[in-house]
């Protein structure tokens, strides 16, 4: 009878793990779909069939709901915040005038994302993840790049953005070209001019998402010491932010290698208070430069989002004003915007500060801050699914595999009941 009672648990444990190998399956395929989603799009539009805004709508929502179902767990912390978020959302926008339902997209997406991470078991499954997609998008790009016609013949860019809505049928300033608008450096690539005025854009159709997932490449090699193949991985982040050209993005893991001996010495509330700073000084460098032209440079985008920030006012700031300007060009201010500051000042010191003290962790988190604040600055493109559905994901899984020797490190400790208190119910279960 005891022989058989430990071959029924080998085989639990068995059908368990086999469990999990699907449900890893089922991950890998979801998020990878977020990465390519609109890829396929565009290659439907451009050879089969018109494609709307419904339809990338519907693909969204529809990979979201998958996430959804993949973190479904046993804990009560993923469903507790998914409940406290709606009902805030729906408060806030029972306060506009005209219903906007992307702000709970938007936010919907590193939820649901970041608790599909905290049931990895180990950071190799997420490592395997990140160089999948590392391959996919070189290998993509690579194609567009080197044959450039066969790619454009299949994949027609600039259609495909008319068609679902996003651009004009004049928005094109290159007469002919069927990439996105800036996807060709009139005045001559940043790196290596030999290669052409091209950017490539691979599966993500534009070249912003292709630099920052170059940056975000950039970072899990940099925190991934031990990760198996790590030197493929930084060659792999150079190689996509040089084919995309993304001077930003190469700015971005310069940063890093500023930001990383900080990491352990910095407390968390450091990192905490660094993207309100960044608002305080934007704002105030916007007033000083309000109604200034500006350029298509880096200085010139701070200006932008620097006016941008200064525009914004205390209903806006609220999340409680429907008529916006234009605020894509600068994410704080898009932020604020559709969820309001509390819903801004909760979700961020819930991702500073819950779960994962530990070294490790907090050496992801040092970077992952330093990666968002900067991205913010320029653009809103750190909320699009392609890439915030990898990262979330990765995000989640640090914390997950961060629970343990908590002795090494025992900020949490300092931190006030609440907080702690939502780190404990927030562990995965």
């Amino acid at each position: 009878m005891s022989s058989l009672k430990q071959l029924d648990a080998v085989e639990d444990w068995y059908l368990d793990d086999q469990r999990y190998r699907s449900w890893l399956i089922a991950v890998f395929a979801t998020v990878v779909g977020c990465l390519t989603f609109n890829f396929f799009l565009a290659i439907i539009n451009t050879n089969v069939t018109a494609i709307r805004e419904s339809h990338v709508v519907v693909s969204e929502l529809m990979l979201i709901s998958c996430g959804l179902l993949l973190a479904l767990t046993r804990s009560g912390g993923f469903y507790a915040l998914l409940v406290l978020f709606l009902t805030y959302m729906a408060f806030i926008l029972a306060l506009r005038s005209e219903m906007d339902l992307k702000a709970i997209r938007d936010i919907l997406i590193p939820l649901t994302f970041y608790f599909v991470g905290r049931r990895f078991r180990s950071l190799e499954d997420a490592d395997r993840l990140i160089f999948l997609a590392a391959v996919i998008v070189t290998g993509i790009a690579l194609f567009e790049f080197l044959m450039l016609d066969v790619f454009t013949s299949v994949v027609n860019i600039f259609d495909y953005y008319v068609a679902r809505g996003s651009l004009a049928a004049d928005d094109n300033f290159v007469e002919g070209s069927t990439l996105f608008i800036s996807s060709t450096r009139i005045g001559g690539r940043n790196f290596f001019g030999f290669l052409g005025n091209v950017r490539a854009s691979s599966v993500f159709l534009e070249p912003v998402t292709m630099g920052n997932f170059g940056a975000f490449l950039c970072l899990w090699a940099l925190f991934r010491t031990d990760m198996q193949r790590r030197l493929l991985l930084f060659f792999l982040a150079f190689l996509v932010i040089v084919l995309g050209d993304a001077r930003f993005g190469m700015f971005v893991c310069l940063a890093f290698l500023v930001a990383l001996p900080f990491a352990r010495i910095a407390p968390s509330i450091v990192w905490w208070l660094i993207p309100f700073i960044v608002m305080a000084l934007l704002g105030l460098y916007g007033e000083i430069v309000q109604g200034e032209p500006w350029g298509d440079d880096l200085l010139g985008r701070i200006v932008h989002s620097a006016q941008l920030m200064a525009k914004l006012e205390w209903a806006s700031a609220f999340g409680i004003e429907a008529n916006l300007p234009f605020l894509d060009d600068n994410g704080y201010a898009y932020t604020l915007s559709q969820i309001g500051v509390i819903g801004t000042i909760v979700l961020w010191s819930l991702f500073v500060f819950t779960a994962g003290q530990r070294s490790v962790a907090l050496r992801f988190k040092a970077l992952a801050v330093v990666f968002i604040c900067l991205l913010m600055i320029v653009s809103n493109s750190f909320y699009s699914i392609k890439l915030a559905a990898l990262f979330w994901l990765a995000a989640g899984a640090v914390d997950a595999t961060g629970q343990e020797d908590l002795d090494q490190y025992r900020i949490s400790e300092t931190l006030p009941k609440p907080i702690t208190s939502l780190r404990k119910m927030l562990s995965p279960g």
